[in-house]
């Protein structure tokens, strides 16, 4: 009777220091994930910091003259003629074709289409070796990781990216989309994020 009372009293003491030790990593394991999340923002705060050290170390742009008038001299010339619809070249993008900057092509459907669109961000900074994006809306804008929204610069499509896994407040990380982008076109700050206009 001695023996087994023993016997129990060892196993009550064994299951106690066995609750304590889980006790203890289990508070070690939600410290570490405490210290992590403090990492994340931390790391998060300085890129912020960052990114406007560089915003207010920057210049102004000049603004650009989107069109001249002609030249007195010159005859006028023909313009070349927008893009054939499935060609890779999409309006706003660079054209090889040189047309004198006097003679102005009307817009065609969907570049109206484009600029009537309202943006929902603007893209404040471009990890293009990363493959990346930084925008100006987040969680204040309902946005949710995998939406996906074309980017408008001017009245021009430059590419497509992703809201990835970062969605602060008023800030989200987008993924660059390869797939719809077009050869020597980048995203750029400062341009802007509108919904898809095309599959």
């Amino acid at each position: 009777m001695l023996a087994s009372s023993v016997g129990i009293m060892r196993l009550s003491h064994f299951a106690l220091a066995l609750t304590i030790i889980l006790l203890a990593i289990t508070g070690y394991l939600a410290w570490e994930a405490q210290e992590e999340a403090k990492g994340a923002r931390k790391e998060l705060d300085l890129v912020r910091r960052q990114q406007s050290a560089r915003e207010s170390a920057m210049p102004i742009k000049p603004a650009t003259v989107t069109s001249l008038p002609p030249e007195p001299s010159m005859p006028p010339l023909t313009p070349a003629g927008p893009p054939l619809a499935g060609s890779a070249v999409m309006p706003g993008t660079p054209s090889t074709t040189l047309s004198p900057p006097s003679a102005a092509a009307p817009l065609t459907a969907l570049q109206k289409q484009l600029l009537g669109m309202p943006a929902v961000a603007k893209v404040i900074e471009v990890q293009k070796d990363q493959g990346f994006a930084v925008i100006n809306a987040g969680k204040d804008k309902q946005l949710s990781t995998g939406m996906k929204f074309d980017v408008r610069r001017g009245d021009g499509l430059v590419g497509r990216v992703i809201v990835g896994e970062t969605i602060d407040a008023a800030e989200s990380v987008v993924d660059i989309d390869i797939a719809v982008s077009l050869p020597g076109v980048s995203i750029e700050a400062g341009d802007e994020l509108i919904l898809p206009v095309r599959k």
